[in-house]
């Protein structure tokens, strides 16, 4: 049974992180827990190894790879397994028998007699401990056993010296020279381990092989990393467009794209699972790989959308298996813009204050004072001088803490070394990940203390827990609000949008001011407002604050910490200071679109759990005033018919004009009521509910609301998508945005009746009949391509030749055909026609199709008895071409990149032709 990948987000696995292997999704199966649909599983399985985020730019190192797996429940085990897996090595993927080398675990004398029994000399068998050969558990608990792995030798046959020691102490082999590629690794899989390391053997035995697709095709493709394979060509095509640096150019550059090449592709692929970059977890995985890349996109020349440039073409080339990426290339896309805009400002700020704590290190001579360059810019708010203070503060600390006669090692030391103390004032005030401070000052004679990162990372943890609820940067900016001693801000915009109130603090370049000027950007804090904060997925209003002197244009409203609302705001004229009155007013026409859509909202989640059904949950959503977005759980995509039927639903309820009722109440009695709650989030025993025609729509919520659903207008749902592993996303409009799309449909459907001369009724109808003709057309051209070509191939060209090919058992009659087609297939027709005329002859015919090369060879039962072999034929002529080729003895095909390479080629088919004979 061949089943799909499984996402990268393990499912209901707390023990992993990610899906690091093909076994993962069978785990319950190899244990026992869970009966198999099926004895013996075939999967290509999408993973991810987090501990080789830091290797990959070499050649053969990936976080995401692709594992092609064969999995045995109770069924065969070590006999067939390594059976099959050296057939389908030699026989069917084509490697040298000579260059295959073993390893077995040091104790599996079983292992290594089969491999013996399968013809496999002695000498290229090599035995190893726990760290080669031995598999599992993949977590922290379960299946797990010893493994035999089977290795490529790339190097020359005549540099193999003979090894006294097959293990981990010989000098040559397996394990212990570059040479040596590991492209297949059987596990054993005979044991259960649990949490206490105690391993017992499982009810049945099991085998779980796997093959990685990408070192597996850079031998198959005869080249010398990952990167030159079909997967990362047209990516890495991509990427020297898009910049200034071509492949093999220098050994920096590569590097730089195989990093921005790996990490876009990694990326897409988690984001279309379903995770989303966050400091824990998952998605400080996923925010480290982006991080990563684009710290590596600088060096190539990228100042901008480093990864997410490059999502299109990962979607075109793996999005035909792996559906997800199509389903979600845009909220990829989004997701990497807004991580890129987000790290694109801490990058340029963070390696300006790393640059000051480097520089400010090489300037010190004397280092019985390393004090004096810092107190020369102690008054400069730039980013280099902040490094240069917090590298003086980190060597001052470090002196206190020494002995006397100590200094100067402690100073040495320290000039060496970016301390763990400034690490973490990089990461946590500056959002400067470590991972990216390694990487800044690699090649710099300088090292990261890591460990003492940890120290202090663990010290914060000791400290507590800062709330969950983020605002802008990050930790430090909520300690700075936090540490303002505000009372709760008194919101008055439920009954209101208009407010005379006072200023109660000033906030500008994160520190508190007593007055702002004429274009100053800068955070009010006032007693009462009537601004919402942005929370519950509502955005935060926009509006003007106003008295005799002053201007002020709010822009955003965010809420930091608790009730504490804040007004990102820009003076626009006059002077503003803290006491000062001002009148706060809300732009209502924005506030009138939110509560549309808000009140929609609702509306539209309880749709969604009438007609898809109860298990549909709140996973997120946006408020904004010109549209609203919903995720939702729900296993799959939802059909026209349903988001039909959910858009009749929520106008039905719109068109009833319901009153919304709002009612405080105790938590605990909302929830026994049958309200909703969402996310997890944390409630006070005092809670606002929103009734719409209860109990069909009951939540608790925030947000503000319309009076009457009524007032919403038309509301029309534009987009259904999934985000995730279970999550979908709705996007729809409101009000006058709605009006404004169903006029632009209108108009479209006029345009296209006149057109096409259709009435709107009738326009599906003149729309099928234009296909079937299209359809009908193009088998009618293809039947006459078809007939000209063998009409051509009859009468003979100056592109046909004939050649006489001698062997020691017979002669074999040699074909040859340069063509017009745009098709394989009638390549393919013209080839078997030209067959059909020989009993003992090979055929190979040419066409350029799609601006590429195309060649297909073909040989009669009586050639392939004479040894000609049109798989070898198609690899050699493809090497010719660039491309890649091949088949079976009696047909094959091979591509190229070159139109011009076609007649160049098939002139070397004699020679093909030959040299397949002396290799059979």
């Amino acid at each position: 049974m061949i089943l799909p990948s499984s996402s990268l987000i393990p499912g209901q696995d707390p023990t992993l992180l990610l899906t690091n292997s093909g076994m993962a999704q069978f785990k319950a199966y190899f244990s026992g827990e869970m009966q198999p649909p099926h004895p013996r599983i075939a999967t290509s399985q999408k993973c991810f190894r987090t501990t080789d985020i830091e290797e990959v730019g070499d050649d053969t190192h990936l976080t995401l790879f692709e594992m092609l797996g064969n999995f045995s429940f109770g069924d065969y085990f070590k006999q067939e397994a390594c059976k099959w897996a050296l057939d389908l090595m030699t026989n069917n993927l084509g490697f040298e028998f000579e260059r295959l080398y073993f390893t077995v675990y040091k104790t599996d004398e079983e292992a290594e007699n089969i491999w013996i029994e399968l013809g496999i000399p002695i000498e290229r068998i090599y035995r190893f401990g726990d760290e080669d050969n031995w598999w599992g558990p993949a977590g922290e608990e379960g299946p797990c056993g010893p493994s035999s792995e089977i290795n490529y030798y790339t190097g020359s046959f005549e540099d193999t010296p003979k090894v006294a020691n097959r293990d981990e102490t010989a000098d040559w082999g397996p394990n212990n020279n570059e040479q040596f590629l590991e492209l297949y690794n059987l596990v054993f899989t005979q044991f259960n381990r649990d949490l206490n390391k105690i391993d017992s053997i499982l009810p049945a035995k099991n085998i779980d092989t796997g093959m990685g697709l990408e070192r597996t095709l850079a031998i198959l493709q005869k080249v010398t990393n990952v990167y030159e394979t079909d997967l990362f060509k047209p990516l890495i095509s991509h990427i020297e467009k898009s910049t200034k640096t071509k492949w093999g150019q220098s050994s920096e550059g590569d590097t730089a794209i195989k990093v921005v090449a790996e990490h876009a592709r990694s990326a897409s692929f988690l984001i279309s699972d379903g995770v989303i970059p966050e400091n824990t977890g998952r998605g400080y995985v996923l925010r480290r790989l982006i991080r990563r890349g684009m710290l590596f996109g600088r060096e190539l020349g990228m100042e901008s959308s480093q990864l997410s440039n490059f999502v299109g073409t990962i979607v075109k080339e793996m999005g035909s298996h792996y559906p997800e990426l199509i389903d979600n290339e845009q909220f990829i896309v989004e997701v990497l813009e807004k991580e890129e805009k987000t790290f694109s400002k801490t990058l340029n700020f963070g390696t300006s204050v790393l640059k000051g704590m480097v520089t400010y290190r090489s300037k010190i001579n004397d280092p019985n004072h390393p004090l004096l360059i810092a107190n020369e810019s102690r008054k400069n708010d730039d980013p280099e001088s902040i490094g240069s203070r917090l590298a003086d503060e980190s060597i001052k600390n470090q002196i206190k803490k020494t002995r006397k006669n100590q200094e100067l090692e402690i100073v040495k030391k320290w000039k060496k070394t970016i301390s763990g103390t400034e690490t973490f004032v990089l990461y946590d005030t500056y959002g400067f990940p470590p991972e990216v401070t390694k990487e800044s000052v690699q090649g710099k004679d300088i090292d990261v203390d890591i460990d003492g990162f940890n120290r202090e990372m663990n010290k914060q943890r000791e400290r507590g827990r800062i709330s969950g609820k983020k605002f802008g940067g990050g930790n430090t900016e909520i300690k700075f609000y936090e540490k303002l001693n505000h009372p709760p801000i008194v919101f008055t915009g439920y009954e209101s949008t208009k407010l005379l109130t006072k200023v109660t603090a000033l906030i500008k370049d994160g520190k508190t001011v007593e007055e702002a000027r004429t274009n100053d950007n800068v955070e009010i804090i006032l007693e009462k407002t009537p601004f919402y904060a942005e929370r519950g997925g509502q955005v935060g209003d926009t509006g003007i604050l106003i008295n005799k002197e002053t201007e002020i244009n709010v822009l955003d409203t965010q809420a930091p910490v608790g009730y504490l609302n804040v007004h990102i705001s820009h003076v626009t004229n006059g002077l503003i200071r803290v006491g000062d009155s001002v009148t706060a007013s809300v732009d209502k026409d924005g506030r009138e679109k939110i509560r549309r859509n808000h009140t929609a909202t609702h509306l539209l989640h309880a749709a969604l759990r009438e007609i898809i059904g109860p298990h549909v949950k709140q996973s997120g959503s946006l408020v904004e005033s010109d549209r609203l977005r919903f995720d939702f759980t729900n296993l799959k995509a939802i059909s026209d018919f349903e988001i039909a039927e959910i858009e009749l639903k929520v106008n039905e309820k719109i068109r009833n004009n319901i009153p919304v009722e709002i009612h405080w109440t105790t938590y605990s009695k909302a929830v026994a009521e049958g309200a909703l709650a969402f996310f997890g989030d944390t409630y006070e025993n005092k809670v606002r509910t929103i009734k719409i025609d209860a109990p069909w729509s009951y939540e608790l919520c925030g947000g503000t609301h319309m009076d009457f659903t009524g007032g919403i207008g038309p509301f029309i749902i534009v987009s259904e998508v999934g985000i995730g592993s279970g999550i979908r996303r709705i996007e729809a409009l409101t009000g006058i945005k709605a009006e404004q799309t169903i006029r632009n449909h209108a108009d479209l459907l006029k345009t296209l009746s006149k057109q096409l001369n259709a009435n709107q009724d009738t326009l599906v109808e003149k729309v099928s009949e234009i296909q079937q003709d299209s359809v009908s057309t193009k088998k009618a051209l293809l039947n006459l391509e078809s007939e000209l070509m063998k009409a051509q191939l009859k009468g003979g060209t100056e592109n046909t030749k004939t050649y006489e090919i001698s062997t020691p058992k017979g002669t074999i009659t040699l074909e040859t055909a340069e063509i017009s087609t745009s098709s394989v297939n009638n390549l393919r027709k013209a080839a078997d026609d030209l067959k059909q005329q020989y009993k003992v002859g090979v055929v190979i015919v040419g066409s350029n199709i799609n601006d590429r090369p195309s060649i297909v060879i073909m040989a009669t039962n009586g050639a392939v008895k004479l040894g000609v072999n049109s798989g070898n034929i198609a690899k050699h002529l493809a090497g010719l071409m660039g491309g890649g080729g091949g088949g079976s003895a009696l047909n094959a095909q091979a591509g190229g990149k070159n139109v011009r390479q076609l007649k160049e080629t098939l002139n070397h088919s004699q020679s093909a032709v030959e040299q397949s004979l002396e290799i059979n």
